[in-house]
């Protein structure tokens, strides 16, 4: 059984409603995210310097220079995951 103009119609705005829809959701995502490589490496490169400073802290029993391997450390971690603000 065949459907009727009417519904074809319907179907067919449907089907245009939710390719246009979805592609527009993902224009936007990608829009939004605008991570760039270079401070994802220069992020990956600050959490490692702040496990080896970490890691220094813990050998030499100095809980200072722990600390501050570990805010270095955040700190990488913030820096690779943040987005540039470029409006």
């Amino acid at each position: 059984m065949g459907l009727s103009e009417r519904e074809q119609q319907l179907l067919d705005e449907l089907e245009r409603s939710l390719t246009g829809s979805t592609a527009d959701r993902k224009s936007k995502k990608l829009a939004s995210n605008n991570v760039s490589a270079k401070r994802v490496i220069a992020g990956s490169l600050t959490f490692i310097a702040g496990i080896s400073v970490l890691l220094a802290g813990v050998m030499n029993q100095a809980m200072a220079i722990g600390i501050a391997g570990f805010v270095i450390m955040l700190g990488g971690v913030y820096l690779a995951a943040s987005t540039s603000s470029k409006d």
